[in-house]
């Protein structure tokens, strides 16, 4: 499998980085997961959103999904796409989808022509080609997953999307050949007493803990990069700071996975868990 990382970005407008996105691809299969800020055009400099099987969004913060509506003028005006791109929203997503049609002045089902939308649930497994996602709930500000994929050859890749410091991910990283982690905060002072952001530290922590080969950090500051590199640096290569722009060959290294989807799911205690600050 093959990664691109899109975007690395926090909320906030960034000079040299879109907000988050990452590109997923096998030999027949492009799949896009999150699509902030920026992400579209960045797409666009890749493979383009003619090239993508499906899009999947972790969580509903607009800096994951608000490019959705750019990407939509990347197909058909006024009758139905030919290939309706396949889009997994969190639970919910739908109806925040259809208000973003109206917010931007557009007529209703302006999404619908385009992607083919689907809610997914908590340890339902989405097949999109030849790429498996399955979604499982972690603790941050609002509704958010992580998302599992498995590629053709065994390959498996855990994005975390935005959490705080938590033990689901830690299982679901075990066996996994490439774990993605945020690490948007300096300290944990600047976070609430029950987490919704991890520091590099934390992220570190939790890779070590996964025994993963690999580890990157998105989701930072772009001034933040040398210091997070710096943190990094006593990994010998484990873990490092993704770049926007970044291409990542992923092989399967071999061994165990972590568990089932049945069992993640019923390692998160019950299933989502929000904290309160936006």
């Amino acid at each position: 499998m093959r990664l691109t990382i899109l975007g690395t970005g926090t909320a906030r407008p960034l000079a040299d980085s879109a907000a988050s996105g990452i590109l997923m691809e096998s030999d027949r299969t492009a799949v896009l997961f999150d699509i902030g800020s920026g992400i579209a055009s960045r797409l666009e400099a890749s493979i383009g959103a003619a090239r993508l099987d499906g899009l999947v969004v972790g969580h509903m913060h607009a800096d994951h999904w608000i490019d959705i509506a750019p990407l939509r003028y990347r197909f058909p005006w006024g009758e139905r796409a030919p290939r309706p791109l396949p889009v997994f929203l969190p639970p919910g997503g739908k109806a925040k989808l259809d208000h973003l049609a109206e917010v931007i002045s557009e007529r209703a089902g302006f999404f619908e022509v385009a992607f083919d939308v689907h809610e997914y649930a908590s340890g339902e497994t989405i097949e999109i080609g030849e790429l498996t996602v399955t979604p499982h709930p972690v603790g941050h500000y609002v509704p958010a997953w992580t998302m599992v994929v498995d590629g053709p050859g065994g390959e498996r890749i855990v994005y975390g999307g935005d959490m705080g410091p938590n033990e689901t991910i830690v299982e679901l990283g075990r066996g996994a050949d490439l774990l993605i982690l945020e690490s948007t905060i300096e300290s944990s002072a600047f976070d609430d007493p029950k987490r919704g952001h991890m520091t590099a530290e934390e992220a570190i922590e939790i890779a070590v803990r996964a025994g993963v080969p690999r580890a990157l950090l998105v989701h930072y500051p772009s001034e933040r990069r040398a210091a997070i590199a710096a943190i990094c640096a006593p990994t010998e290569g484990l873990v490092a700071p993704a770049v926007s722009g970044m291409i990542v060959e992923v092989h399967h290294a071999g061994g165990p996975k972590s568990m089932s989807a049945a069992g993640a799911a019923g390692s998160s205690a019950g299933g989502q868990e929000t904290v309160r600050r936006g």
